[in-house]
């Protein structure tokens, strides 16, 4: 009987030793890329510089092809400028445009659900250059 209870407190004992924290992993979110300033950031940012063309085919509007926008990227690391970048936003190109979010940020290319430049063009209206932003969706 002695031996059953050394046995069952040293069990105890042995689970709750073994018994670990297991640390959150960083949960992925949807973000967006904007033209807003790299102010007091670790890591690694990305920041629109310049919508250097918006030909894709406005809402509204009958075209042969879709279209398609080029975006400069700047990409800042500890808030020190490291690299400029050309997206090309097309329907042909949202591959790789996954690959290069992919490499530059350090996520899985299949957590990547989506990557579009809004706002989209409408017929007959102008989109402010300020109001373009890089919007990234992230499979949960």
């Amino acid at each position: 009987m002695k031996n059953a209870l050394y046995v069952f407190v040293f069990c105890l004992l042995s689970l709750t030793g073994m018994a670990q924290k297991h640390k959150k992993a960083k949960k992925l979110t949807d973000f967006s890329i904007t033209q807003t300033k790299i102010v007091k950031q670790k890591g690694t940012q990305l920041v629109v510089k310049q919508v250097i063309s918006d030909a894709r085919c406005p809402v509204g509007v009958d075209c042969f092809w879709a279209g398609e926008a080029q975006v400069l990227v700047s990409i800042f690391q500890n808030k020190k400028w490291i690299d400029e970048e050309i997206l090309t936003f097309s329907p042909k190109k949202i591959e790789e445009n996954k690959a290069w979010l992919s490499k530059i940020l350090a996520i899985p290319i299949t957590k990547i659900k989506s990557i579009q430049l809004v706002p989209y063009p409408k017929d007959s209206t102008k989109i402010d250059p300020k109001t373009y932003t890089i919007k990234v969706e992230i499979n949960k």
